[in-house]
Order: C-alpha cells, then structure tokens, then sequence
C-alpha cells in the first residue's frame, strides 16, 4: 500500500471515528451535564466539567473495550471529574471561611437570610457532612433521580447497596433535620 493510499485510509478511519463519538456525545451530553450538575450545584462548572470528561473520553477512546458502554463510562468519568471538582470548592470554601472568622468585617448579618434559605443551606451543609460514598448515591438518586441500577452502573457497586446506603443518607438528614 502506498504511503498516499495509506494516508487517505488512515484519514477515513479518524473520521469515521470521530462522527461515531459525536453521535454518542450528542446521546450522552444531558446525562453527563446532569451528573456534573448534580454533584456541583452549578451550570458553569458543571458545563466545564461535562466538556473536560468528553476531552477524557475521546483521548482515551482506544481504551474503551465495550463500546457499547460509552454512555456509562462518560458518566464514571464526569462523576470523579465533578467530585474532584467539589473537594476543591470544599477545600477552598473552608480556607475562606477562616478567612472570614478571622476577619469581622467580613461577617454577614444573619438577621438578612430568610428562614427558607437558612434551612437550605443547613440542609447543604448536613448533606456535606454524609460520607462521600452515602452521600454520592443521594445526590445521584433523589436529586438527579436516576434509577439505582444506573446508580449501581456509574459507581460500580451492587444495586442493593445503592438502595442501603440511600436510605441509610435519608435516614441520617431526617434525624438530623428534625433536632
């Protein structure tokens, strides 16, 4: 085979394979916004994150041996994405709020926040303290609402402890919540 016809032959085969992962983002992409979203509470990091697991996938689509599971490896691959994301808000978060406690200035009134958004955000902040595993099968279950055989694909346990560590994370917000 000449090094033109080989050429040409090679070309076709990228091209093909990149029509065929179009086709499979163009099928994936509202999952994968609303996985990254459900973990991250924000459109534009979970848009960054959404678009950085696509970049994952395609430079590692040779890897891939199920092609027929690409949809749930995109989505393993947004879900740490947007973990990592998260712990770095986290991490960051905390630094400045001892910042702020350091800092009375900067302090907000409390008497400004309405008791709605005061619960919210003691609710957030109880669903933080959930261990990451209970915490993961809660926001992908009751708030993404995907069914626990999805939960149990994406996380790569069995669907049973996906049901056991959702009621154990409700069960531990409702005791919480009702003090």
């Amino acid at each position: 085979m000449s090094t033109r016809v080989e050429a040409a032959y090679l070309g076709a085969i990228a091209a093909k394979r990149e029509d065929e992962f179009a086709a499979r983002v163009a099928q994936s992409e509202r999952r994968v916004f609303q996985i990254a979203y459900g973990v991250l509470g924000n459109a534009a990091e979970a848009e960054d994150v959404a678009q950085e697991a696509f970049l994952r996938a395609f430079r590692r689509l040779a890897r891939l041996r199920e092609p027929d599971k690409f949809r749930a490896w995109v989505c393993r691959i947004t879900f740490h994405l947007a973990l990592n994301q998260r712990r770095r808000r986290l991490r960051q978060l905390a630094r400045d709020a001892a910042w702020h406690s350091s800092n009375p200035i900067s302090r907000p009134d409390a008497a400004d926040h309405a008791n709605d958004r005061i619960f919210l955000d003691h609710l957030r902040q109880e669903i933080e303290r959930l261990p990451e595993k209970m915490r993961a099968v809660l926001l992908l279950s009751a708030v993404e609402g995907m069914e626990a055989n999805e939960v149990a694909a994406l996380l790569e346990i069995p669907a049973g402890t996906v049901r056991s560590r959702l009621h154990l994370a409700r069960k531990r917000l409702l005791e919480v919540m009702n003090r």
